[in-house]
């Protein structure tokens, strides 16, 4: 099962509002196309970073999704500058290079998701869902490259129960989905999210399963 992909859920319970800021007119139009087909709502697509900036910010959507190579600017500075001024925003990177060594710093500052324009439409639907549901995607082809930081540590760090709570956050679960699944509370999932994050040293939830995957804490 690919990572972001839960059984119990493959789509948001509402369509979305998505605003795609993608540089390439074909892509663009395509990726315009799979979403509505799905049944969101693009109530904004531009290739713009500035006009993108401004329309996240003024829009509110449930999901932007951000190629990372602009011919006009940088996607994941643009996702900085996003987060800065709206840290809950549902940010999905969408990229053509797997090897690029700068997704784990976006993961860090507070992107949930990176997927791959290689994927098949219907990986990139569930990627924003999963975003959307406040989950964590990272297409499974990215394991290498993430693996790639001296920043990870030996395997064991984690507890029994921390892994276990990763691997279903890797899984796209939110931490409700987690805390029924696990017949915990909410707190005491939160509990654990926060106690694996100190353990990895990371600074985000999608930041800590990047981490604990490419540190062979929990399995794709």
């Amino acid at each position: 099962m690919a990572l972001g992909e839960s059984k119990a859920r493959t789509e948001p319970d509402r369509p979305l509002e998505i605003v795609v800021v993608e540089d390439h007119a074909a892509v663009r139009m395509g990726v315009e196309a799979i979403l509505r087909r799905a049944g969101h709502r693009v109530s904004a697509a531009t290739d713009s970073p500035e006009d993108a900036h401004f329309l996240v910010l003024d829009r509110r959507p449930g999901v932007a999704l951000l190629d990372v190579n602009l011919s006009g600017g940088d996607g994941i500075e643009l996702a900085r500058a996003i987060l800065e001024q709206r840290p809950e925003q549902p940010i999905l990177l969408y990229t053509g290079f797997a090897a690029d060594l700068r997704l784990r710093e976006a993961l860090a500052f507070g992107v949930r998701g990176v997927a791959l324009k290689a994927g098949a439409p219907e990986e990139l639907v569930q990627a924003v869902a999963t975003v959307a549901s406040d989950g964590v995607y990272l297409d499974p082809r990215l394991r290498e490259v993430l693996g790639q930081s001296g920043s990870v540590r030996a395997r064991g760090v984690l507890s029994k129960r921390e892994a276990e709570v990763f691997g279903l956050l890797a899984q796209g679960l939110t931490g409700e989905e987690i805390a029924n699944r696990l017949v915990l509370s909410a707190e005491t999932v939160r509990t654990h999210v926060r106690n694996g994050m100190r353990r990895l040293g990371a600074h985000t939830r999608s930041h800590a399963v990047a981490m604990a995957l490419s540190a062979g804490e929990i399995e794709a």
